[in-house]
């Protein structure tokens, strides 16, 4: 495999790049448009994907790219680049800061590398095959809470038009009385640095969670789907601090 140091020094400065690009336009959108799925675009959203594509294609040129504004290009290369240049556009067309920029490396259909900028908030998460989690260059670790009665969670509240998604709240309301709804990138980032126990959601992308599915696992947790799966790249998505990963399963399962 090739180098983790250059791969992680261009992915880093791609995402900065995207960075200055999102915060010239946080705030001061000029222009929003919605997509055939009825999700909203901006033209951040847009030209931070191709500042991203355009920084690593030029270090990295026989590398492939799956964008959640632009699609795929050389998918089926050696490796993959997976955008999400703003993951929870809602936030951030309304001003919150709880929005980021996710941007996973597969190889050999694994993720070996992730990213995740949130901008605003100040927080910046990395993690491969060859280095453990950090945040903002400090090792992060998940949480160490046994049990869910003492467990925070939190869930990505917009699929709530879902039976199962409701289904699996009212069982664990039942057990904890814990539950919040921070959801899209930040609920990861509570998970990953051990503010929160475990985060759970329907209908994920590709994009919107491939970097997670190293940063929370080289933090010290688990992330799987709901059928327990840990290479599955959107559908259904569970981080939690590890130990209470099959609890989850089992009231998934039974939800």
């Amino acid at each position: 495999m090739n180098d983790f140091k250059q791969f992680k020094k261009v992915a880093l400065d791609a995402v900065a790049k995207a960075e200055t690009i999102i915060l010239k336009y946080f705030q001061n959108l000029p222009h929003i448009e919605t997509k055939i799925d009825n999700t909203p675009v901006t033209q951040a959203d847009q030209e931070a994907e191709a500042v991203i594509i355009d920084t690593i294609k030029k270090a990295f040129p026989s590398h492939g790219f799956m964008g959640e504004e632009f699609g795929s290009d050389n998918e089926k290369a050696e490796f993959t680049w997976i955008i999400d240049p703003i993951d929870g556009t809602k936030n951030f067309i309304h001003g919150l800061e709880f929005f980021g920029t996710i941007l996973g490396l597969k190889y050999q259909n694994k993720i070996v590398m992730g990213i995740s900028n949130m901008p605003v908030a100040g927080e910046l998460l990395y993690a491969s095959k060859t280095e453990p989690t950090t945040l903002n260059g400090k090792r992060a670790y998940v949480s160490k809470i046994p049990d869910l009665e003492s467990a925070f969670v939190n869930f990505n509240p917009s699929k709530f038009d879902n039976p199962k998604m409701v289904n699996i709240a009212k069982a664990i309301s039942a057990r904890s009385l814990n539950m919040r709804g921070f959801g899209d990138v930040y609920g990861y980032h509570l998970v990953a640095t051990g503010r929160s126990d475990v985060f759970f959601e329907i209908g994920p992308k590709a994009w919107d969670v491939s970097a997670f599915q190293i940063i929370i696992p080289q933090a010290g947790g688990k992330y799987s789907d709901f059928e327990g799966n840990t290479l599955g790249l959107g559908g259904t998505s569970l981080a939690t601090n590890g130990l209470l990963h099959e609890e989850m399963l089992r009231i998934i399962k039974t939800s």
